[in-house]
C-alpha cells in the first residue's frame, strides 16, 4: 500500500479549491465593471468547471483507490 496517490489526490483537490477561490475573486471584479454573471458564456464556463470537478472526483477517486491498493515490490515508490 502506498500513501503517495492519496496525497496526490488531496493535492489535486487543493489545487481545484485554490483555482476556484482565485477565479471567484476575479468574478467580483467583473461584476464591478458591469460584466454580468449571466449569459451563455458564463453558463458554459460554469458548466465546464463543474463537469471538470465531477470528472476529477470520480475518475481521480477510482485511480487513487487502484493506485493505493496495488502492491509495489521492493519499496514505497
Amino acid at each position: 500500500m502506498n500513501i503517495f496517490p492519496v496525497m496526490k489526490y488531496i493535492l489535486g483537490l487543493g489545487l481545484f479549491g485554490l483555482l476556484y477561490w482565485f477565479l471567484d475573486g476575479m468574478l467580483t471584479y467583473f461584476i464591478d465593471v458591469n460584466v454580468h454573471t449571466a449569459g451563455t458564456t458564463f453558463n458554459l464556463l460554469h458548466a465546464g468547471w463543474t463537469f471538470g470537478l465531477i470528472v476529477y472526483l470520480i475518475f481521480g477517486g477510482i485511480w487513487t483507490i487502484k493506485a493505493y491498493t496495488e502492491h509495489t515490490p521492493g519499496g514505497y515508490m
